[in-house]
């Protein structure tokens, strides 16, 4: 950090306690002893604005060193997203000329997967920015929860697609107070709900009730499982390059212990404010990982769309991802990580 964000607040909190403390011992009673500290609380509110304002101006300038500390990383991650967005609007507007349409299903999954990646993509850049790696990487978690089901969307049959965007009522009924925490909203809505997934339940079978249920039949194909769990979808997807990853990443969205080891900078001390450290490998993987859910999503729309466009599509984007992952992790930013404080 160039300079110490919360400069200030010990002093003024000591002073604040010290000075509210010496006030009590006048208090006659329990009223008096409220009253005071409401006082000091209105007194010192002035004051805490100030240092507020100067937290925000060290925040402001840290983002700014940071930026150009990291600017190929950041370049990098920024670009992937962009083409990434850019990549799902040539499938979604039917830019490609004599391309064929996709099912409807089919569509709404790509552009619900790719819209969400491109989304949580933002927020680990955002983290990034601002210096917070670790909550970046607990969010890249969900970006490769996200990569895993496109994989398997892309290698399970015709129909796949509409199994996972169906499954949403399943997942409802199953757990309605997490969407519904309203009774009269959900008493209204639970007729609906439950008619759809009982529906949904007798055409895709017994198994689709489960939480994995919408890949059961691309796990009976490709493992033999009728019950299909995170790590079976894993195994399906099998993507390269991330099981050495996932450790850290469960670690820095859990409450262990060992997650308290990332609070830990380079000189070993806690540290709990914002830092350099590894921001441009968990750009480098972010941008891995975004290239591999596209490339997933533009091949499973080829799979219903065989034109030329999209094969020129899927070998544009995968140099592109490449070229991209190895900006973020140029000898540039690499010498300059030491520099950041």
């Amino acid at each position: 950090m160039v300079a110490d964000p919360y400069d200030g607040y010990f002093q003024a909190l000591l002073d604040l306690t010290l000075s509210t403390e010496h006030d009590l011992t006048a208090a006659d009673d329990e009223h008096d002893v409220f009253r005071q500290i409401e006082e000091s609380v209105a007194d010192f509110e002035d004051d805490l604005l100030a240092l507020a304002d100067r937290t925000w101006e060290s925040r402001a300038r840290f983002e700014r060193n940071l930026g150009e500390k990291f600017f190929l990383a950041f370049r990098a991650l920024d670009s992937i997203l962009a083409i990434t967005y850019a990549a799902t609007r040539l499938l979604t507007t039917g830019r490609f000329q004599h391309s064929k349409r996709p099912p409807h299903a089919v569509q709404y999954a790509a552009s619900a997967l790719l819209s969400r990646a491109v989304s949580v993509g933002h927020e680990i850049c955002a983290m990034l920015r601002a210096g917070f790696p670790g909550g970046a990487y607990a969010r890249w978690r969900t970006l490769y929860e996200l990569d895993v089901v496109a994989a398997v969307l892309r290698k399970g049959p015709r129909g796949t697609a509409a199994r996972y965007i169906d499954h949403r009522w399943v997942l409802v009924a199953k757990k309605p107070r997490e969407y519904f925490p309203d009774e009269d909203e959900w008493a209204q809505m639970q007729p609906k709900i439950e008619k759809m997934a009982a529906r949904l339940i007798r055409r895709y079978g017994p198994n689709y009730s489960n939480t994995y249920g919408w890949a059961t039949e691309v796990a009976r194909r490709k493992l033999g499982i009728e019950k299909p769990q995170f790590w079976h979808l894993e195994k399906i997807a099998d993507l390269k390059g991330h099981s050495a990853l996932l450790a850290g990443a469960n670690h820095s969205v859990h409450a262990d212990s060992l997650g308290g080891l990332l609070t830990i900078d380079q000189d070993g001390i806690l540290h709990s404010g914002a830092r350099s450290d590894d921001i441009h490998i968990i750009c480098a993987l972010t941008v891995k990982t975004i290239g591999e859910i596209a490339d997933s999503i533009i091949r499973m729309w080829k799979s219903y769309d065989p034109s030329a466009s999209l094969d020129t599509l899927v070998g544009l984007y995968g140099e592109l991802s490449l070229t991209l992952q190895l900006d973020a992790l140029s000898r540039t930013n690499a010498t300059r990580t030491s520099e950041a404080s």
